[in-house]
């Protein structure tokens, strides 16, 4: 048996055959599976377009045996895949894909370069036709496979259009192989419009090509992108390779590699690097292990964490944060073990004096986490920004916050440096601004706590350069403008419209009135409703219907979906208001909510574009107030 790792490239590029053997399953990788492994190509496609790129990815084994012809000359030589046939038809689908989108965008020398890790050139004797293919699976999915590899997109899609149902193929279709192979086209073709930031696969139903394309992207653009992609997949991927000898009895090895045991997290591979370095220095391992580590056994640390992705345990993620706020720098989760290994031991030279040091770092971050986490109070005002950052679904502040956590910063610096996170992430919202610079943005302001110390000063000195609308911390006027003009209702995920109009509830609230915690299950309502008629005349009084054409009702569904005209109700509230006329909502919001937001409607004899300015000017005096700014930014 030999065994070694090696770049997918290596892999694929070598003349020789993969032959899955017939007792292998058909393609299984579904969604849950494709996702995964689409956004560890993307994670390292966007170091690649970054120059990022510090490590590569393990994608797993791969377990050949050779078969006997192999070494006869002048054949292909061929070898059994014994496990990690589903990955490795997966590259060979994402390939075929990345070809394809190429191929629309008109980039043929990408064709070319993709063309040797999908097919071979047939040597002199061989004379099976299945030779020229890299990857033979077996008989149940190898029509298809080797159609997907050799025809177009477009032909492709015609010669299986029974597999569609509208523009996608279905999940629960037993052809995954085709699922995965227009999936592929379908983010990688997204990916190419919208670049790498934050970029994230979707299983909603695909757009057509034209309405996403973007004319601001370059054809330049267009191949850097693809370009990526393929260096992604070929040189940050690895495997490794273990080739058989001929006494390994292969079907042994596969049943003990695809028996029930737990995959090892990257956490256990840090446990087991540290306190294997704790027994080169003699340390008391069990005490030590009992004392420092065992807190972190607990089953919480191992759940997934809800808010955060790529998807993987909390104690991953709270290593990651923890390794953010240590070195101000980017960390990648996928790498995490290569990762803490280049921060505990930096070329060779351990940074801390022993491990027990190591370790009471990671007990002094653990309480914080878990108070952002909303398990232990160890600070009122983490608490509090744990719960919005929640609400929010936002951890790339996390970093930030457990270095806020630490000793030496006040509680005053750290209450103020919370509602200013908050305000920064309310008012960027407000104002449409983008949110797919937020960990960079995060993990600079990391390296400014760690140069200049933990502080409101630095907090706001690190923004006072920031000019760019990626990043800058958005003025009042520019807060102003976005609640009076830009589409709140499409706030998302939901819950950050709700957070929203649930403060300036509070904000609206007299000093006199008793303070309440936010119901259960409120919903976000539209007062004018979004289907108006003849209910709900303009400002002179005349009528129309929501299909007119002409300027008025044009800007009327603007200014419907601006934050003036939205507010809270209960559920079942919301459903029985609907679209009624306006007398009959406000007599239904009289008597049946309570809210100081919904009191602004008693008085009113009308619900017009005018009284929705007026009610948005009204929120933004609130807003601006409620989510301070930063001074010499108005």
């Amino acid at each position: 048996m030999d065994a070694d790792d090696h770049p997918v490239e290596v892999v694929l590029k070598e003349a020789r055959r993969f032959m899955v053997p017939l007792y292998q399953r058909k393609y299984q990788w579904g969604d849950e599976r494709l996702l995964p492994f689409w956004e560890d190509v993307v994670a390292k496609a966007a170091e690649v377009v970054e120059g990022e790129s510090k490590f590569e990815h393990y994608m797993g084994a791969l377990i050949l045996a050779p078969v006997d012809n192999a070494a006869k000359f002048a054949f292909t030589p061929i070898v059994q895949v014994v496990d990690g046939q589903q990955r490795l038809t997966t590259f060979q689908l994402f390939l075929a894909a990345l070809r394809e989108v190429a191929r629309t965008h008109g980039q043929d020398h990408l064709i070319d370069e993709i063309k040797p890790y999908l097919t071979n050139e047939p040597k002199g004797k061989d004379t099976d036709p299945l030779t020229r293919f890299k990857l033979t699976p077996t008989p149940s999915d190898r029509d298809l496979f080797h159609d997907i590899i050799d025809l177009t997109a477009a032909e492709a899609d015609k010669k299986y259009k029974s597999l569609f149902w509208g523009k996608s193929v279905p999940k629960n279709r037993p052809e995954r192989a085709f699922r995965a192979y227009h999936l592929f086209r379908q983010w990688i073709e997204d990916f190419v419009q919208h670049g790498p930031q934050d970029f994230e696969g979707t299983l909603e139903e695909p757009e057509e090509v034209e309405e996403r394309i973007d004319e601001g992207i370059t054809p330049e653009d267009v191949s850097a992108r693809l370009e990526a992609l393929l260096s992604a997949l070929l040189d940050r991927l690895k495997l490794v390779v273990i080739t058989l000898g001929e006494s390994d009895d292969a079907q042994v090895i596969f049943e003990t590699l695809n028996s029930k045991g737990q995959p090892l997290l990257a956490m256990d591979l840090v446990r087991n690097n540290i306190f294997h370095r704790a027994e080169k220095q003699k340390a008391k391992v069990e005490t030590l292990y009992k004392k420092l580590w065992d807190p972190l056994d607990h089953p919480w640390w191992r759940e997934p964490a809800p808010n955060a992705r790529p998807k993987r345990p909390r104690l991953d993620h709270f290593l990651a944060h923890m390794l953010a706020a240590e070195t101000g720098q980017k960390i990648s989760i996928r790498e995490l073990y290569a990762e803490y290994r280049d921060f505990a031991v930096p070329k060779g030279r351990p940074r801390f004096e022993n491990v027990e040091d190591e370790l009471q770092l990671l007990e002094q971050y653990a309480p914080v986490y878990r108070t952002l986490e909303g398990q232990e109070d160890c600070n009122p005002s983490l608490k509090w920004l744990g719960r919005k950052l929640t609400t929010w679904q936002v951890t790339t502040v996390y970093p930030v916050a457990l270095q806020m956590g630490q000793d030496g910063v006040s509680p005053e610096e750290r209450e103020q440096l919370a509602q200013l996170i908050y305000s920064y992430l309310v008012r960027r919202t407000l104002c449409n601004f983008t949110t797919k610079n937020l960990n960079k943005v995060f993990q600079s302001i990391a390296a400014e706590f760690l140069e200049k110390g933990v502080s409101v000063a630095s907090f706001k000195g690190y923004f006072a350069n920031k000019a760019g609308v990626s990043s800058r911390f958005p003025t009042d006027r520019e807060v102003r403008h976005g609640i009076l003009n830009e589409n709140a209702y499409a706030i998302s995920p939901r819950p950050r419209l709700v957070d929203i109009l649930w403060e300036m509830e509070l904000a609206s609230k007299s000093t006199l009135a008793e303070k309440t915690e936010q119901p259960q299950g409120l919903w976000v309502e539209h007062v004018l409703p979004q289907s108006w008629g003849d209910a709900w005349p303009f400002e002179d009084g005349t009528v129309g219907q929501p299909s007119d054409d002409d300027g008025g009702a044009i800007a009327r569904n603007t200014i419907l979906h601006t934050l003036g005209n939205l507010t809270l109700l209960t559920g079942g509230l919301n459903i029985s208001s609907g679209n009624k006329s306006f007398d009959e909502k406000k007599a239904k919001f009289a008597e049946h909510t309570g809210l100081f937001l919904n009191k602004w409607f008693a008085d009113k004899p009308q619900w017009t574009e005018a009284e929705i300015r007026e009610r948005g000017e009204h929120f933004a005096d609130l807003a601006i107030k409620r989510w301070l700014g930063l001074e010499g930014n108005e």
